[in-house]
């Protein structure tokens, strides 16, 4: 190969590889003040709202054993982009989250910084990822 044609091709590998880099980052979903340390913690990413709102086509999903009032959680490299995400405590280790009626039963949350114990919505839970970043859920029950 001759050198234009190496030197092209080298810096659209280099090019491809930068901004490979540039439009992903780690993301990282806390969660605190844990009030029943056991069960597991469920937590799924989503991109859009139809999956948010149908509990379905989520980006990724993570688990992890709650055995401390603060638990971590971390995606790593995500693409650039918006987001959301919903966690729930399933408190006693059936595979779900329970209800009493139309109400949750075990403690749940979102990436939203609302407080109020209504449906979580898309919008209010999105995010937008374009650089390293932790994401607190606040579990309500």
């Amino acid at each position: 190969m001759n050198k234009p044609k190496l030197f092209i091709a080298s810096a659209s590998l280099m090019a491809l590889l930068v901004s490979t880099n540039l439009s992903a980052a780690e993301l990282i979903v806390e969660v605190e003040n844990i009030q029943d340390i056991k069960g597991t913690l469920y937590f799924s990413l989503y991109k859009d709202e139809k999956g948010f709102n149908a509990n379905e086509n989520f980006v990724a999903r993570q688990r992890v054993s709650v055995d401390k009032k603060t638990v971590q959680v971390n995606f790593g490299d995500v693409p650039a982009g918006e987001y959301a995400v919903k966690a729930y405590q399933d408190v006693n280790d059936n595979g779900k989250m329970d209800f009493n009626g139309a109400m949750p039963a075990e403690p749940y949350g979102t990436s939203s910084k609302s407080k109020e114990i209504a449906p979580p919505s898309f919008t209010s839970a999105k995010f937008t990822l374009d650089k390293n970043q932790k994401v607190q859920v606040n579990l309500l029950k």
